[in-house]
């Protein structure tokens, strides 16, 4: 009987063993820069006001590879700069998306809590809300997103 217990034991145990999870998740998001004459706005972040001093500006970017930031206020540069990314640029924060499943994620994170601000992440037609309450991997894109683009703005 222990035998068979210590044998139902281990095939439990093994069961529930899992490998890395970034191993196991498979993008099911599929974003890339497609050739056309037609320039389309492909991604997008803008960042909102606080009660307090946070940056509000917002970046676009086409698939031209130009770029737009408009910063509002409490931020090192207030108005309008156009700017160029590279190829390898925009492909590394659309791979980013396809391996955080950006796709996936929610269309808002928001909590009713005061005086945060919003930011809105726009890659091809979906749109994310981060108010309060989203993934480390969407930070890390909001991240990479404003690194690559304020190379540029300086």
């Amino acid at each position: 009987m222990r035998i068979f217990s210590s044998f139902y034991l281990l095939i439990f145990l093994f069961s529930c063993y899992t490998t890395d999870i970034s191993t196991q998740k498979k993008s099911l998001c599929d974003y890339k820069t497609e050739d056309s004459r037609e320039v389309k706005k492909i991604i997008s972040i803008n960042r909102g006001a606080c009660f307090g001093t946070c940056p509000i500006y917002f970046i676009s970017i086409f698939s031209d590879q130009s770029a737009i930031y408009h910063g509002k206020k409490f931020v090192e540069q207030i108005g309008e700069i156009e700017f160029k990314l590279s190829e390898e640029e925009i492909n590394s924060i659309l791979q980013k998306a396809n391996k955080i499943n950006y796709c996936q994620l929610e269309d808002e994170y928001f909590e009713h809590i005061s005086d945060l601000p919003r930011t809105y992440v726009q890659i091809f037609d979906k749109k994310v809300l981060d108010y309060y309450g989203a993934p480390k991997e969407l930070k890390e894109l909001e991240e990479l997103i404003d690194n690559i683009c304020f190379r540029h703005i300086k």
